[in-house]
């Protein structure tokens, strides 16, 4: 996730913002793609660190689909009204964010191996960062979304991740070993429930302050500007003592 560039050259306190998602849900892949939006737009963005977490709508989802996504949402309750209305919905807001919804194309596998290859693109211990951890949840998003990535079929999560930066050999290690990161999704499934969250996209700033759904860019503006100004605050103005005034000189002279 790209960042603005702080105005401010004295060191600040580091924001950390900490979002669960899943990549089969749409309303996190617009609320990614704002959030970046987010970023590069304010004076601070360097001072932000963003950190991906992993949630899992239906863990129970079979490891390769055998239905459409249509087929799959009415299993779950959606009448094809309901559905029509949500497509049409999320369609005009990923045109907002440059976000190309196919949704007759999205295959609803399993998502445990996507979040495995996401915890290993931020892995400090494998050369991982938060850049490319976000370059990775964004491709799989677009693939997903977009161009009917099937998050099922290990060879094409493959070539998603790595043309997104992530090492080859890395992708293969954790494709070719089911538990390798498997600690890491539990500890943030867990992590969710301890906090409470019931649904994604959900954010927590600081650590201190949770924002539920894909909420607006101003709402996200407001957000991150109010909780980086609370750990930064501005100097507070001198209080004056009576009596101290003196001779002083000025951008227009000096006092008489």
């Amino acid at each position: 996730m790209s960042a603005g560039t702080s105005e401010n050259n004295t060191a600040s306190t580091r924001l950390g913002v900490d979002v669960w998602l899943d990549v089969a849900c749409p309303w996190c892949a617009v609320g990614e793609r704002r959030l970046s939006d987010v970023m590069e737009q304010l004076p601070f963005g360097d001072d932000v660190d963003v950190r991906f977490h992993s949630f899992q709508l239906d863990p129970h989802a079979p490891q390769r689909s055998t239905q459409t996504q249509q087929e799959y949402l009415a299993g779950r309750g959606l009448t094809p009204e309901m559905l029509g209305e949500s497509h049409e919905r999320l369609s005009a807001m990923g045109e907002e964010v440059d976000l190309h919804f196919d949704h007759d194309a999205v295959i609803p596998s399993n998502t445990y191996t996507a979040h495995r290859l996401i915890q290993a693109a931020a892995d400090p211990a494998v050369g991982g960062s938060p850049a490319r951890q976000a370059a990775v949840v964004d491709a799989l998003f677009r693939g997903y979304f977009e161009r009917g990535l099937d998050v099922g079929d290990d060879a094409a999560l493959r070539t998603v991740v790595v043309d997104a930066g992530l090492p080859s050999e890395l992708a293969d290690a954790v494709l070719a070993d089911q538990s390798r990161y498997l600690f890491e999704v539990q500890e943030d499934i867990d992590r969710a429930e301890q906090l409470g969250i019931q649904g994604v996209p959900f954010y927590v700033l600081d650590g201190r302050y949770g924002i539920s759904g894909a909420q607006p860019e101003a709402t996200l503006s407001a957000a991150l500007t109010r909780v980086h100004s609370e750990l930064n605050p501005a100097p507070s103005p001198l209080t004056p003592l009576a009596g101290t005034d003196g001779e002083v000189c000025g951008p227009d002279g000096c006092s008489a």
